[in-house]
């Protein structure tokens, strides 16, 4: 798992969704949002897609402007945005 390197935001987000997939406390809602409101949505890899997918359009993840970023680096502050939406839902 190599505990000490850094992640992408699709990593971040795919760890995420299967937290919450295994408590069964899957996120709903509408942000109106879909992937491709974004413009690096293609960017998203194949095995991270569905948990972008719904993060995206329950509102959990909202990118920044027209990007997710996906293959990005998460930062801490990223994902303490993520887990305050994810607990504010």
């Amino acid at each position: 798992f190599a505990p000490g390197r850094e992640i992408t935001r699709q990593e971040m987000f795919t760890m995420l969704y299967n937290v919450l997939k295994v408590i069964g406390q899957m996120p709903s809602g509408d942000s109106r949002k879909t992937l491709t409101d974004f413009n690096d949505s293609d960017d998203i890899a194949p095995w991270a897609r569905n948990a972008v997918k719904l993060l995206a359009e329950s509102g959990i993840i909202n990118g920044n402007g027209d990007k997710l970023s996906p293959t990005g680096t998460a930062t801490r502050a990223e994902m303490a945005q993520v887990l305050y939406n994810l607990l504010s839902k």
